[in-house]
């Protein structure tokens, strides 16, 4: 991982000769932790477990009436009269499919919120990072897997490369 970053420094020093003899202030972020760590995050998880358990635990009620519904045909299915036998069919079919539906309404559901609220706090950690590398004079801040949060605009030699390449 250490590898990777420092060739990638080595590739800007190299191609860039004129920050060979300047100085580079250079930032790792390890976003995983820092998402572990910050209080928006952690708050944010607890207001969607909040906001969600009342339908989860609706759908867990629904899952235990199928299974005592399913139990119980499983049970007595030899001495039921074939009109019983297809009634509680019926019964569990029809419940296991507003289980299913809910469940998939529920899932769809809770991935659009968290997606929503990972990117409202992206944005805010992006932000965050930004003004820290102006207000600290970092030239580049790299994700610990390499990937740039930041780099001062003469850092980047896109178009260097492409008015070579043309």
């Amino acid at each position: 991982m250490m590898k990777k970053i420092y060739t990638y420094l080595l590739v800007i020093l190299m191609i860039l000769p004129n920050l060979v003899q300047a100085e580079i202030k250079v930032g790792i972020v390890k976003l995983d932790e820092l998402f572990k760590e910050i209080p928006i995050y952690k708050e944010s998880q607890n207001n969607i477990k909040n906001e969600f358990k009342p339908k989860a635990d609706e759908l867990k009620e629904i899952e235990t009436s199928w299974n005592k519904l399913n139990d119980d045909y499983l049970k007595n299915e030899r001495v039921m009269s074939k009109d019983e036998r297809k009634n509680k069919i019926s019964q569990i079919n029809k419940i296991e499919k507003e289980f299913r539906d809910k469940q998939q309404s529920l899932q769809k559901e809770l991935q659009t919120k968290q997606n929503s609220e990972l990117n409202r706090i992206r944005i805010i950690v992006e932000n965050a990072i930004n003004e820290y590398a102006k207000d600290n004079d970092y030239d580049l801040i790299l994700r610990a897997d390499g990937t740039t949060l930041y780099a001062k605009k003469y850092v980047d030699i896109t178009q260097e490369i492409i008015n070579k390449l043309n």
